[in-house]
C-alpha cells in the first residue's frame, strides 16, 4: 500500500510538522549567525568612518607638512597685464609704482631672398664673446646645412638659427637667445681660401664677395633694446624683462607698457593664512576625536555600546596620534618647540582649543620657529603625523588588512548559511521519510484493525456491541 499524500494513514497534518521542525532546527543557527552579521557590519561601518576621519584629518596637514605654505609675505601687482610680482619671506613689507616704458627685446636677423653662405666662415659675435662656424660648398652646403651647423657649435654664445619660409622661399632666421644690447648679435665672414661664396638659390649659383659684407644680406627685422621702466619714479634700464635687483628678495616680471599710467606692486605680511590652516588642523582633530568618542562609546543605563568599544587598533591611533601631538622638537634656535607654546592645549574631554591671542604673538615673535614646529622633514609635528596616518590609510595598510578580515568573516557566515540550507534540506528529506513510513505503518495497522473486528463480528454466537 502506497501513502500518496503525506497525513492521510495518521490524520497528522505532515506538510505542516516537517517544515516546522525543520524551522526549530535552524532557528539557533539562524540567529546566531544573524546576530555575528549584523555585529560585523556595523563594525565594518565603523571602520570605513574612521578611515574617511583620518583621511580628512591628514588632509588638513597638506599645506602644514611644506614649508612654503609659512611664506609670511604676500605680493600682488595691481595690474597682472603689465607686470607679474612675486616676493620672497625675507623681503620688506611696502608697496612701489611701477612704469613701464618700453620691454627688453632680444635681436632678430632674417635672410634676404634666398642668399646664404655657402662657403667661408661666419663669425658671430656679442658684448660677451665670440664663435665661428666653417661652411664648405664642395658639401654641398644647404640652408639647413647652416642651420645645423650654428645650432651644433659647442661654443655658440647664444645664438639660435631657425627656416622660415616666405611665399615658398626658405630664408635664415638668427635668434639672440637674451634679450637686451649687451646680446646684439654681429655677423661678418672670412675665408682663408679667397673670396666667401655667397649662394643664391634663385640663380642656383654661388656669387663670391671679396667683402665679407655678410651683414648686407641680412635683415634685422628686431632690434635688441634693454627694458626701461621707473620703480617710484627712479628711471631705469634692464637687459631682462625678469628684474630681480631692483626691490631686494622681489622678483618684476614685466609684460607691458604702461606710460602715464603706473601700477602698483605690494608687498604684506601673511600671517592669517597660516593661523586658519592651523585652526582648521584642531577642528579636525576635534572632529576626528567625536567620531573616536562616539564609535567607543558605551551607555550604562541602556547597555548600547559603541561598534568599535575596546578596539585595539583605535586605541592605538588615538594614543599615537596623541602623543605625537603632544611631543615637543627639538630646535635651539627656538621658544616653539611643541603645540602647547604656541597656544594649542587638551582639555578635559581629550579635544585641542586654541589660544588665538599666543598663537598670534608666536607667529610675530618667531614665524620661522613656529613653521619649523610643523614642517620640519624629520620631526615636525605635520610630518611625523602624516608619516604615522600613512601607515594606516595606504592601500593595503592596517585598515585595509582590517576591512579585508571582517570582509572575510562575513563571506564565512555566508558558506555557513549554504552549509545549513544543505544540511536543513537533508533533515527535511530525512523527516518526510520518517513521518512517511509512520503515516503507511498508521494506515496498515488502522486496516488490520477494521479486519480483525469485522471478522470476530462474524463469529458464531458473537453479538455485536451497539454504540
Amino acid at each position: 500500500m502506497t501513502i500518496s499524500s503525506p497525513g492521510i494513514g495518521s490524520g497528522l497534518d505532515i506538510q505542516s510538522i516537517v517544515p516546522d521542525l525543520v524551522a526549530a532546527e535552524r532557528e539557533p543557527t539562524l540567529n546566531r549567525l544573524s546576530q555575528s552579521e549584523a555585529t560585523l557590519q556595523a563594525e565594518l561601518s565603523a571602520v570605513g568612518l574612521l578611515k574617511s576621519a583620518l583621511s580628512d584629518f591628514q588632509s588638513k596637514f597638506s599645506g602644514l607638512k611644506d614649508p612654503s605654505s609659512f611664506s609670511n609675505r604676500t605680493s600682488s601687482s595691481s595690474d597682472t597685464d603689465i607686470a607679474g610680482f612675486s616676493a620672497d619671506n625675507d623681503a620688506a613689507a611696502g608697496s612701489y609704482s611701477l612704469e613701464v616704458t618700453s620691454l627688453a627685446s632680444a635681436q632678430k636677423l632674417v635672410t634676404q631672398q634666398d642668399y646664404i653662405v655657402s662657403e667661408g666662415t661666419l663669425d658671430f659675435s656679442d658684448a660677451d664673446g665670440s664663435f665661428s662656424v666653417t661652411l664648405d660648398s664642395s658639401n654641398n652646403a644647404t640652408i639647413q646645412d647652416v642651420r645645423d651647423a650654428i645650432n651644433n657649435a659647442d661654443d655658440n654664445i647664444g645664438v639660435t638659427a631657425t627656416i622660415l619660409n616666405v611665399n615658398g622661399n626658405e630664408r635664415l632666421v638668427f635668434t639672440a637667445n637674451e634679450s637686451g644690447t649687451d646680446n646684439a648679435l654681429t655677423i661678418s665672414g672670412t675665408s682663408t681660401t679667397g673670396d666667401l661664396d655667397i649662394y643664391d638659390y634663385n640663380s642656383g649659383s654661388a656669387t663670391p664677395d671679396a667683402n665679407g659684407d655678410v651683414a648686407s644680406y641680412y635683415d634685422q627685422v628686431i632690434t635688441a633694446a634693454d627694458a626701461v621702466f621707473s620703480v617710484d619714479g627712479q628711471s631705469m634700464t634692464s637687459s631682462s624683462n625678469t628684474i630681480t635687483d631692483v626691490i631686494p628678495d622681489a622678483t618684476i616680471t614685466l609684460k607691458d607698457s604702461n606710460v602715464g599710467e603706473p601700477i602698483t606692486l605690494s608687498i604684506s605680511e601673511n600671517s592669517s593664512a597660516i593661523k586658519n590652516q592651523i585652526t582648521t588642523l584642531v577642528d579636525g582633530y576635534n572632529e576626528l576625536i567625536a567620531l573616536i568618542n562616539e564609535q567607543t562609546s558605551y551607555d550604562a543605563d541602556t547597555g548600547a555600546a559603541g561598534s568599535l568599544l575596546g578596539d585595539s587598533l583605535v586605541n592605538t591611533i588615538e594614543r599615537q596620534i596623541r602623543n605625537t601631538l603632544t611631543d615637543r622638537i627639538e630646535n635651539s634656535d627656538s621658544n616653539y618647540t611643541s603645540l602647547a607654546s604656541i597656544g594649542i592645549t587638551t582639555t578635559t574631554d581629550g579635544s585641542l582649543e586654541l589660544d588665538s591671542d599666543t598663537l598670534d604673538t608666536a607667529l610675530e615673535n618667531d614665524y620661522t620657529g613656529v613653521a619649523t614646529l610643523f614642517s620640519d622633514e624629520t620631526q615636525g609635528v605635520a610630518f611625523k603625523i602624516d608619516a604615522m596616518l600613512e601607515n594606516y590609510l595606504q592601500t593595503s595598510g592596517t585598515i585595509d588588512g582590517r576591512t579585508d578580515s571582517i570582509n572575510g568573516k562575513l563571506e564565512d557566515i555566508t558558506d555557513e548559511r549554504t552549509a545549513l540550507d544543505y544540511r536543513s534540506a537533508l533533515l527535511e528529506t530525512r523527516l518526510y521519510k520518517q513521518f512517511n513510513a509512520m503515516d503507511l505503518l498508521v494506515a496498515q495497522l488502522n486496516s488490520t484493525g477494521s479486519w480483525l473486528t469485522s471478522a470476530l463480528d462474524s463469529l458464531p454466537g458473537v453479538v455485536p456491541q451497539t454504540n
